[in-house]
C-alpha cells in the first residue's frame, strides 16, 4: 500500500484515496486520521479517529487499528462516528474479539452534532452531517476565539478595557474553520454549510470527471460530479486549498489532472490538488507545496 504526503503552509498530510477501494488520511500535526479504509502500521500511530461512515472504503482497517494500537501497548483510541452506526461497530469489535481471542480497548463516541471536541489549546472539531446512502458526516478542525463585537471595534483601548469591568457581553465567539474533511457526500455538503465555504483547507470528495459518468449518476450515488464543483466555483472563493479525493478507479491519473484543469476556472483549478501517487502528477500543481 502507497502513502501519498502533500504538505499545505503547515500542515502535513499522509494518506490514500480511491473511490470504492479505499480511504484514510493522517493529520500528525493533530495526532488524528480521518477514516480508516486500509489497514496500515502508520496509521496506528494516531489516537483519534474520525470516522464519516460506514461503508467499507472508509472503514475496513477498523479492527486491525484498534487490534494493533493494543499489541503496541498505545493507549486505547478515541474513533467518533455518525451516532447511527455506534451500536453496530460495538457488535463487530464484540466479534472480532472473539476470532481473536482477545478484547482489544477502544473508545467509541457517537457524535453529538451540536457540539464541540476539544483537540489541542483552542483547536477543535466539529462534526457536520453529510448526504451519502448511509448515515455519514464531515468534520471540520477549527480554531475558537473571543471576537470583539462591531458595535465596541472603534474604541480607543483604554475605553474597552475600562467596559470590561463593567459588563461581560463585549465580546463573541468566533470559529475560524481551518481544515475541513467532506467523506463521501453530494455537494449539499459545501453548498448548505458556510463552515466548510469558508475553511482555509477542504478535502472534497470527487468520484466522478468526466461525462461519460454524468452529474446524475453521481448524486444517485451519494457523490460529487467534478462538474458540479465547476458549476458551484464560487462557494470556494474563500478556501485557499481544495484537495479533490476519491476519484473512482476508472480514472487514470492524467485523465483526472486534465479534467480539472480543462472543467474548473483557471483561478479554481490553480488551488486545486487532485490527491494521488506519482511524484510526476503531484508536481503538476506547485502551490500546494507552501
Amino acid at each position: 500500500m502507497r502513502l501519498s504526503e502533500y504538505k499545505y503552509k503547515n500542515h502535513r498530510f499522509l494518506g490514500c484515496s480511491e473511490g470504492g477501494v479505499y480511504t484514510a488520511m493522517a493529520l500528525p500535526q493533530y495526532r488524528l486520521l480521518f477514516d480508516i479504509g486500509v489497514g496500515h502500521t502508520k496509521f496506528t500511530d494516531y489516537p483519534k479517529l474520525l470516522l464519516t461512515h460506514g461503508h467499507l472504503d472508509h472503514s475496513s482497517g477498523l479492527a486491525y487499528y484498534v487490534s494493533q494500537r493494543a499489541l503496541r501497548r498505545l493507549e486505547a483510541p478515541s474513533i467518533y462516528c455518525p451516532p447511527e452506526i455506534a451500536d453496530p461497530l460495538n457488535r463487530m469489535f464484540a466479534i472480532w474479539a472473539e476470532i481473536e481471542g482477545f478484547e482489544a480497548a477502544y473508545n467509541l463516541v457517537p457524535v453529538d452534532y451540536e457540539s464541540l471536541y476539544q483537540l489541542q489549546g483552542n483547536v477543535y472539531f466539529r462534526p457536520i452531517r453529510s448526504i451519502h446512502r448511509v448515515p455519514s458526516n464531515g468534520y471540520t478542525i477549527l480554531e475558537k476565539n473571543q471576537k470583539l463585537k462591531p458595535e465596541f471595534q472603534d474604541l480607543p483601548g483604554h475605553e474597552i478595557a475600562a467596559l470590561k469591568t463593567q459588563r461581560n457581553d463585549l465580546f463573541y465567539e468566533h470559529q475560524n474553520p481551518i481544515i475541513t474533511f467532506s467523506g463521501d457526500t453530494q455537494i449539499e455538503f459545501i453548498l448548505e454549510n458556510e463552515l466548510v465555504r469558508r475553511s482555509k483547507i477542504l478535502f472534497l470528495e470527487c468520484t466522478y470527471v468526466d461525462e461519460k459518468r454524468p452529474v446524475e449518476r453521481a448524486r444517485k450515488w451519494g457523490h460529487i460530479h467534478l462538474f458540479e464543483i465547476a458549476a458551484n466555483a464560487d462557494a470556494f472563493k474563500d478556501v485557499e486549498r481544495l484537495f479533490l479525493i476519491h476519484f473512482s478507479p476508472r480514472y487514470k491519473q492524467e485523465i483526472i489532472v486534465q479534467q480539472i484543469k480543462s472543467a474548473l476556472p483557471p483561478w479554481l483549478a490553480e488551488k486545486t490538488t487532485p490527491f494521488l501517487y506519482s511524484k510526476d502528477i503531484r508536481n503538476i500543481n506547485p502551490p500546494h507545496r507552501n
